[in-house]
């Protein structure tokens, strides 16, 4: 017996199995091997021959046995690249300096954009992956009064469960920063995330304004400021608070 995948997921495989090759043909850039083995092994999920599969029996009646394929680990696979993303950040929490208070933050992208970044992946998810770190750091620099560099650590996770266009950002950021010149580390005791949440708005409307110029980018971009007045909502992971 197999576990059943949601509807969602068989669309999104069906999709990949039946037009790669026309999205190859009209993207040249997803022709290599290594998009190539992306798609393979997630077409490949659910299939024990080719992923391989834990075998179970009933212990009180010994009848029947129960066959659970293994994740197919790929970044493409809606089941299985979030999963990939929280066990990169656990790793990665693992060896933080110890006594620094950090958090798992998830800087979204609203739901106007959306389709915008999906027209234009190849120079917005560009520019979207150089944006949490500035924004972080701004946010730290004016909460303590002087410019600091936090050395948040970010991950992009390009779709969601369910196969929508929705990049977030992904951030294991510091509750400080060093001077820039890296002689002192400055704790920050308190972070304001109305202060986040405006300040995110700013750097990631500013950078699809600059990337994409156009009437109908500056009227999208207004109409973002107009429609989150509070800025745009980032998720934070609740983080441990060191003793003392």
């Amino acid at each position: 017996m197999m576990a059943e995948p949601s509807g969602d997921w068989h669309v999104f495989k069906q999709i990949f199995a039946e037009h790669w090759e026309e999205c190859q043909q009209a993207h040249p850039r997803y022709q290599t091997s290594y998009y190539d083995g992306l798609v393979a092994t997630m077409l490949g999920w659910g299939n024990p021959e080719q992923m391989g599969s834990g075998a179970y029996r009933c212990r009180p009646c010994g009848v029947g046995k129960h066959r659970v394929a293994m994740r197919c680990q790929s970044s493409l696979c809606l089941r299985c690249a979030k999963v990939s993303v929280d066990n990169w950040v656990r790793q990665v929490s693992k060896i933080r300096h110890e006594g620094v208070l950090s958090r798992h933050i998830l800087l979204t992208v609203p739901a106007m954009c959306r389709t915008t970044f999906s027209h234009n992946a190849t120079v917005l998810l560009r520019a979207l992956m150089r944006g949490g770190v500035p924004c972080m750091d701004d946010c730290l620099s004016e909460v303590r009064g002087k410019a600091l560099r936090g050395g948040s650590i970010a991950v992009m996770h390009t779709h969601g469960r369910h196969g929508h266009s929705h990049p977030p950002r992904h951030l294991i950021a510091p509750s400080g920063g060093d001077d820039g010149q890296g002689q002192r580390w400055e704790h920050v005791p308190y972070f304001p995330y109305a202060l986040l949440r405006r300040t995110w708005q700013w750097h990631l409307l500013r950078m699809v304004r600059k990337t994409l110029k156009s009437e109908a980018i500056n009227r999208l971009v207004e109409g973002c400021f107009t429609h989150y007045l509070n800025g745009l909502v980032p998720k934070v992971h609740k983080g441990k608070v060191p003793s003392g």
